[in-house]
């Protein structure tokens, strides 16, 4: 038993739109080397434990099973923004089968998300807590005294920098 290729498919879900990129080469670079290291040292282990590598190995596809059940999201004939938005407002992974878009209020996209000062939460950037529904004070744009300017004469702060852009 084994991934196989279900852990692309997980990666490739997994991750916030922003971010898949860069997520998904550390999960191949990850896979690779540890791929790498299991071929590397199979021949090691075999002669010192014999067949009992084998339980090695079943030890770590109970451990798989049980990581599934318990943080693995189903995402069957959901989209990804779907997946995103269950993700973001903390699904359960085993109710996650009978969650709907529609009973959350909508979907929640993770471009128009702030973090609450302290970073201690987040919420929707328009106005209204993802939680509750209520509306909350929207922060005020960046600006030099936030340790954030505007090179460039556009009014719009890069998004490399972690903050939202916005007009002058």
């Amino acid at each position: 038993m084994t991934w196989g290729p279900i852990v692309w498919c997980i990666v490739g879900e997994m991750y916030p739109t922003r971010y898949r990129a860069k997520c998904m080469a550390l999960a191949t670079a990850s896979n690779w080397i540890w791929n790498f290291l299991i071929s590397f040292f199979t021949p090691f282990i075999t002669a010192a434990i014999d067949y009992r590598y084998g339980y090695v190995f079943a030890g770590c596809c109970a451990l798989a099973a049980a990581t599934v059940y318990f943080f693995v999201l189903e995402s069957q004939g959901r989209s990804l923004e779907e997946i995103d938005t269950m993700y973001v407002l903390g699904v359960k992974p085993w109710k996650s089968s009978k969650w709907r878009a529609e009973d959350a209020g909508g979907l929640v996209n993770t471009d128009e998300i702030t973090f609450t000062p302290g970073a201690r939460g987040i919420r929707k950037a328009p106005g209204r807590d993802m939680t509750t529904g209520q509306q909350v004070e929207i922060l005020p744009p960046p600006t030099a005294q936030h340790g954030i300017t505007d090179v460039s004469g556009t009014g719009l702060v890069p998004e490399s920098s972690g903050a939202r852009g916005h007009h002058a």
